[in-house]
């Protein structure tokens, strides 16, 4: 089942980067509850993180604002990052998603103890097949698409994503999406979840 769900991604991230080359990745923006974003990823990962030897932790904060998103896509992306952090993180894993909200922002933060990335790394990080260690890619399957397409998400939300991160200490990546009072077409009235 854990092979099956790995494989499914793997094509996933395949399609949409693919989508995304054609410029034919279609987008259904509205307004989303964050805190939805943060448990949508979580119900995708949870099985797998279950595996001894990984400690899994959220921290969410109280009365999080809404969000302008794909909520698909925006879970999408936090999957991808919790799937980096597994994967670049050793045999025993810690792993923190977080969600917070200032200044007209909310984050989504993971956290790992994996094996970090030089200044170097941390630049080439978000292009397409860029793979920091060829010898993990291989055996954990990956095709170096997952962080390009964390970016090309975010970017169509008017968000950012940044890391921070040290060889050999582990990483934090941060997703930063506007609210949706913040957000750029808020005048545009799209449609709530209510609807």
């Amino acid at each position: 089942a854990q092979e099956n769900l790995r494989l499914s991604r793997l094509i996933d991230n395949f399609l949409t980067f693919s989508r995304m080359e054609r410029n034919k990745y279609a987008f259904g923006f509205k307004e989303v509850d964050a805190t939805a974003i943060v448990e949508g990823a979580v119900t995708a990962v949870r099985e797998r993180f279950n595996a001894p030897g990984c400690q899994f932790e959220t921290h969410i904060a109280r009365d999080l604002p809404s969000v302008v998103a794909d909520a698909d896509a925006l879970v999408t992306a936090v999957v991808n990052l919790l799937d980096n952090a597994y994967k670049y993180s050793g045999d025993e894993k810690q792993i923190t998603l977080s969600a917070s909200a200032e200044n007209g922002a909310v984050f989504f933060a993971v956290k790992d103890n994996g094996i970090g990335l030089s200044p170097r790394d941390t630049k080439r990080i978000f292009k397409r097949f860029f793979q920091v260690d060829q010898r993990l890619s291989r055996s954990s399957g990956g095709c170096g698409l997952g962080l390009s397409i964390v970016k090309f998400i975010v970017t169509a939300h008017h968000g950012s994503v940044r890391v921070e991160s040290q060889s050999g200490r582990g990483s934090t990546f941060t997703i930063s999406i506007p609210r949706a009072e913040a957000h750029p077409d808020a005048e545009a009235k799209l449609p709530s979840n209510a609807d």
